[in-house]
């Protein structure tokens, strides 16, 4: 088999450089014909990916969940699997399917993996993997983007995060959504998530029952106009009982559009991505990942 190792040398250098020397022997010593590609900037892991769906049998990427986007837009349509070696901040699509920084896992899913088929989000023509989100939580990746200088840590989240606790405005926002029952339309003050997998920063289950693979997204509309509020959200939402809490908006939908008459940020897969306005759908099975074999029963 043909091996592209996508790698992100940032991400990966910072946790598990020592285990990560360890794959491409491990691969050889496997039979496979391996061949790394480092990314060298934004944009790269799509390009990468792009090559892997012509050139390789499978692509391992290296990196963490923007990484993970990236390559997987460069690979929408192809046959061509992934296989993930999370060795970002948060890794949530690769905790979500299952996989370790690990040689022996990335081996296994090659040569014994379930090849599973799943959706990708796209905003304005961006995909995502797991989750776009709007207002607050945009206005914190946006705050961390400009005082950025190399790898993050959740330690350097604290001070975006507390900026935006105490200066963020709920500015009004507009959504309209399309899904299976019809038309969705919802106009206030929140938090507003699209989610194709549960997982969330910190691991909150935020689109708590979204999957990546039944051709759908989670929208979660949490109203809210203050730090009580913002503080009461964040507590259910950690026990996974806010979806039930009245006010809060949870459908599954194909497709959204969202505006405001402020300047409204919008992140997607914890990446600054620009300003409403914000328009996505679902591109259902758009990829293939070998995710790891299940454990043999006792």
């Amino acid at each position: 088999m043909k091996v592209a190792v996508i790698i992100n040398p940032v991400s990966g250098a910072s946790k598990t450089g020592s285990r990560l020397r360890e794959l491409i022997p491990r691969l050889r010593r496997d039979g496979h014909q391996v061949e790394r590609w480092p990314t060298t900037g934004p944009g790269d892991a799509r390009r990468l990916g792009q090559m892997a769906a012509h050139q390789a049998d499978a692509a391992v990427i290296v990196g963490g969940d923007g990484t993970v986007c990236e390559a997987a837009d460069g690979l929408v349509g192809s046959t061509v699997p992934m296989v993930l070696w999370p060795a970002g901040t948060e890794n949530l699509v690769a905790r979500s399917l299952g996989f370790k920084a690990d040689p022996e896992t990335v081996s296994r899913c090659l040569s014994r993996g379930r090849t599973m088929t799943i959706d990708l989000g796209k905003a304005n023509g961006r995909s995502f993997t797991v989750v776009a989100g709007v207002g607050f939580d945009a206005e914190v990746v946006e705050r961390l983007t400009r005082l950025r200088t190399g790898h993050i840590t959740h330690l350097s989240y604290f001070w975006p995060l507390w900026r935006t606790f105490w200066e963020h405005r709920w500015p009004r926002i507009l959504v309209e959504a399309e899904s299976p029952a019809g038309t969705i339309r919802w106009d206030g003050r929140g938090l507003v998530f699209v989610g194709n997998m549960a997982r969330y920063a910190l691991g909150l289950p935020v689109v708590r029952d979204a999957r990546p693979d039944d051709g759908l997204l989670d929208l979660c509309i949490l109203p809210c106009t203050n730090h009580v509020q913002l503080i009461g959200h964040s507590l259910r939402t950690l026990v996974k009982r806010h979806v039930e809490r009245p006010g809060v908006l949870y459908e599954r939908v194909t497709r959204l559009r969202a505006t405001s008459p402020s300047l409204v940020p919008y992140e997607a897969d914890g990446e600054a991505a620009g300003c409403l306005p914000l328009n996505i759908e679902i591109r259902p099975a758009a990829i293939r990942v070998k995710v790891p074999p299940a454990p043999p029963s006792r």
